[in-house]
């Protein structure tokens, strides 16, 4: 992906690297991640523009390959010893 991602997209896809799933809930445009809100439909909309979600039906995404392979570029990698 050759733009940077906005904070709350960042937040996303931290989760869903770890093979989380997001749903929307509690209304039309809130979407939560285990049970903690993380964005709107929006966010999730750009970030499947962007081939690193997937759309589930009406209600729910899940990564991609892309997606589950994405890390933080913002996290130092660890180092091996």
């Amino acid at each position: 992906m050759a733009t940077k991602l906005t904070k709350p997209q960042r937040a996303v896809m931290i989760w869903m690297s770890k093979g989380w799933k997001a749903y929307v809930a509690g209304g039309k445009n809130r979407v939560e991640i285990n049970g903690h809100r993380v964005c709107t439909t929006d966010t999730m909309e750009t970030l499947e523009r962007a081939g690193l979600v997937t759309r589930l039906g009406v209600l729910a995404w899940e990564p991609t390959e892309a997606g589950r392979q994405w890390t933080d570029p913002e996290v130092p990698a660890r180092q091996e010893s």
